[in-house]
């Protein structure tokens, strides 16, 4: 499946099933808010003492239905909607599962789950799929980038410095012991066009982090950006500079978004944020500690 691109428009089957999601919501609803006793006597369970109460749901189901529609007119840039919607549908099989096992409902009630959640599961998750891939093709929203600046000095010139970050398994010792990674693939030095790959788990979800080297001017400065990982974007440059006195500043310069907008700024940008922050302090602690403490940097490795 090739990537989508930022003049692509969204599949055409994207919005054919969020179309019929639409109209099946909408019709669900209108039938529930009419009908609200039918759904009950046709699977044998026995009929609710407010039925109003099971009509305000069809109601419910009915938004979920317009909300829908709105989507499949373009499915990447509604793709909350989307999310929303494959929540629910999660959480209803999770729910009935809970009424099955207390006898609430009789077990042919749960023929709706077929239609009303578990066939939506692949395509609405195609759907977020094929969004997100589009989201990470485009620019970063500048109002979304967060920029941080991380530096330190160390006693030895920039070329040393440099070095050491070209040698093999250096990497591997400036990954905090806290931290739940690993170097999986290693790339070609740090010239443009080389990858690395790190698995591990970030907030104990799995990840498969590639990074590529896009930037390389020794002893300046090497970049890397995130080909794909946990955030929505993430460019990182080192930079090497002489601090006038023999020694190096170093100077390792991130900007970074995270998933999910606003609501992934709000849920984990301080816990993320503290997370860096830790983590570039061990970096540059333990490179200050092994360029500093030998003759031959790249040695350390």
């Amino acid at each position: 499946m090739p990537d989508p691109s930022p003049q692509t428009p969204p599949p055409g089957w994207a919005t054919g099933w969020l179309f019929a999601a639409g109209v099946y919501n909408l019709a669900w609803g209108a039938m529930t808010i009419a009908f609200p006793n039918l759904l009950f006597d046709l699977t044998g369970a026995d009929r609710p003492n407010y039925p109003a109460i099971w009509q305000c749901v069809g109601m419910i189901v009915g938004v979920y239905g317009v909300g829908y529609l709105i989507a499949a007119d373009d499915p990447r840039t509604h793709w909350p909607i989307v999310l929303v919607g494959l929540l629910g549908k999660v959480f209803g099989p999770i729910g009935f599962a809970v009424a099955l096992a207390e006898r609430t409902f009789p077990p042919l009630f749960g023929l709706t789950i077929l239609t009303n959640d578990l066939i939506w599961w692949v395509p609405f998750a195609l759907i977020l799929r094929d969004a997100a891939r589009h989201h990470w093709a485009q620019p970063p929203d500048p109002r979304a980038v967060t920029r941080i600046v991380f530096e330190c000095r160390i006693a030895r010139p920039p070329e040393d410095v440099f070095r050491f970050h070209e040698s093999p398994a250096a990497l591997d010792r400036l990954i905090p012991p806290w931290e739940p990674m690993r170097v999986a693939e290693r790339g070609d030095g740090l010239r443009p066009g080389s990858r690395v790959v790190l698995r591990g788990r970030v907030f104990g979800f799995p990840v498969r982090w590639v990074a590529e080297h896009t930037e390389y001017d020794p002893p300046r400065v090497f970049a890397d950006r995130q080909v794909s990982g946990p955030f929505a974007h993430w460019y990182h440059r080192h930079h090497f500079l002489p601090d006038g006195r023999g020694g190096t500043l170093l100077w390792d310069e991130v900007e970074y978004v995270l998933p999910l907008g606003y609501l992934g700024r709000w849920v984990a940008g301080r816990l993320v944020r503290r997370r860096l922050d830790r983590m570039f302090a061990y970096r540059h602690d333990v490179t200050r500690r092994l360029v500093e403490a030998t003759a031959t940097p790249e040695s350390v490795a």
